[in-house]
């Protein structure tokens, strides 16, 4: 099938092309004499093919995930004119859309299409090229079926294109139904797990693996059977996800590392199942506490705070509330002049409240606090929180810059077993032992090491110990933005934004407001994204999102 005007400028890899400039890729692949290369020389060579596909790769989305953070009721972002900032006003339209991806990915799509058109051409020389060229068509498959992921999780039925297009063609495509869309990124996972291996050498970190593509499938799998695409709740949906995510864990290839915050500044991991290979290096700069150097372009909402349990495992308050004034659980031991004693330890390494230590120095974020306290600048916090969780600690912003170690994870075998547990809880009466497994295995994580589940959960209240436990664990991971449209809660979770005010006594005590950071327009038609109305315009066969 084919699509209206997807039609990208490509620059391939510096080793691929000698050019100063970025041409359409086309332009570049006829133009021999004017120092391009035709398809034919590029695929007509092994290591030339292989750059292309590393072109693939350097599509990968890189956006770190704090965007989706700021636009969901895990954070607020400082910076009044980001784009979160119009997500969270609701002025979120076909003319509008901050996060409006659908070009690029498409541009990512085309290039492995152009791979896989032309891949059955490239010669091998030996015996590592022989087995080289099925995993480069298999990685090639896994990429494709990840970018068309992407636009799954935001639009739902997208047109599938698996032909390159020509420019001169008629450009008349509609969206394929949702269920298409599904099993063509389901076809393209299998295929590419057909061909990948397990694992690679150190080397080699950064290509796609068979537990990649496994995972893949699972995760839209995921998406497929929750409430936004499967209304009628239709089981056999909630049985192949469960099915795929535990086909992931039947490799027995993965587990859980043993140091939560470790886990994000490292490379060789066995819970890192797919992983960026570009370190964002401006990720201290947007995160770092300012008195450290940074711009703070996150800061974590007391909608969050509240989410996390107290240490013996009950919630700080009663029926899960937040809001200004929510009833204190008794049985938790929350001190509301002490809120941060004795938390779940993931509360610990993944936000910085008034009073915790940061790089061997202590972040002061209340009222009048030098250089941190909240409001006390454009760089500055908003909710009385800064980010810990996904910031490299040994990194530095002053008094010399060091980067650390910044690379996404896109999936991890946390998120595998999270999404086991929720899509076979659903295909059951009642929650069985392995529901129970997969989510105390994640609270049992060395250094966190939380209390069991309570026993004899009815199924609806493991549902919410599910999505609650997804809500902490995959914290600023860039999750908690998408779960929130497929469960369809945004109206419920998203209206009202909290902080909390630190005021310091004159005795050096603290007391401690929540207060309400801003009122947040949501609507049941923004689970999903509208389609920019320029790309309507050069489609018209492409129909709106509902309610655009």
């Amino acid at each position: 099938m084919k699509l209206n005007k997807i039609w990208p400028a490509i620059c391939l890899v510096g080793l691929l092309i000698n050019i100063s400039s970025c041409k359409k890729l086309d332009e570049y692949l006829d133009k021999a004499e004017s120092g391009g290369m035709t398809l034919e020389q590029v695929f007509g060579d092994y290591v030339l093919a292989e750059r292309f596909l590393a072109n693939a790769y350097s599509k990968l989305p890189s956006e770190y995930a704090t965007k989706y953070a700021n636009a969901s009721d895990e954070a607020d972002s400082p910076h009044g004119t980001s784009g979160e900032n119009q997500i969270n006003n609701g002025a979120f339209s076909p003319a509008g859309n901050p996060y409006n991806n659908w070009t690029a990915t498409y541009q990512a799509i085309r290039t492995v299409n152009i791979f896989l058109a032309n891949a059955d051409k490239i010669p091998v020389l030996n015996a590592e090229q022989q087995k080289g060229k099925p995993r480069m068509i298999g990685e090639a498959h896994f990429l494709r079926a990840f970018f068309y992921g992407e636009l799954f999780k935001r639009w739902g039925a997208v047109p599938i294109i698996t032909e390159v297009l020509d420019i001169n063609e008629n450009m008349r495509v509609a969206r394929n139904p949702v269920d298409e869309v599904v099993a063509f990124i389901v076809e393209e996972c299998d295929k590419a797990t057909e061909l990948l291996e397990i694992q690679y050498s150190s080397a080699e970190l950064g290509r796609a693996t068979k537990g990649a593509a496994m995972a893949l499938k699972a995760r839209v799998l995921l998406f497929a059977a929750s409430p936004l695409h499967n209304p009628q709740n239709t089981t056999a949906k909630w049985e192949a996800a469960a099915k795929a995510a535990k086909d992931v864990m039947d490799l027995e290839a993965y587990s859980l590392h043993d140091n939560y915050k470790l886990l994000f500044h490292t490379r060789i991991s066995p819970e890192i199942i797919f992983q960026h290979n570009v370190n964002y290096t401006d990720f201290t700069l947007q995160t770092f506490v300012p008195s450290q150097g940074g711009q703070v372009g996150v800061a974590p909402l007391q909608n969050l705070v509240d989410a996390y349990e107290m240490r013996n495992g009950e919630r700080p308050f009663l029926n899960n509330a937040t809001g200004l004034n929510p009833t204190i659980n008794p049985a938790s031991g929350y001190d509301p002049q002490n809120p941060y004693a004795n938390r779940d330890p993931r509360f610990n390494m993944s936000i910085l409240y008034n009073g915790a230590t940061w790089r061997g120095a202590t972040v002061y974020s209340y009222v009048g606090a030098p250089s941190d306290g909240i409001n006390g600048g454009f760089n500055n916090t908003t909710t009385g929180y800064y980010l810990a969780k996904t910031v490299d600690e040994t990194a530095s912003r002053t008094p010399s810059v060091r980067n650390g170690n910044n690379y996404w994870i896109y999936f991890r075998y946390a998120e595998v077993l999270l999404n086991y547990a929720e899509a076979l809880n659903e295909t059951l009466a009642q929650p069985n032992a392995h529901v129970y497994k997969a989510i105390n295995d994640i609270r049992k994580r060395p250094g966190v090491n939380m209390p069991d589940l309570p026993n004899n959960l009815a199924k609806a209240e493991m549902r919410e110990r599910i999505r609650h436990e997804r809500r902490i664990e995959l914290a600023f991971e860039g999750h908690r933005f998408f779960d929130i449209k497929r469960w369809r809660i945004g109206t419920q979770v998203m209206p009202d934004a909290y902080g909390m005010m630190i005021t310091r006594n004159t005795s050096g005590t603290f007391r401690y407001e929540r207060f309400l950071v801003e009122n947040r327009v949501y609507r049941e038609h923004f689970d999903l994204f509208p389609i920019m109305q320029t790309e309507i315009n050069r489609n018209p066969a492409l129909e709106q999102t509902k309610g655009y």
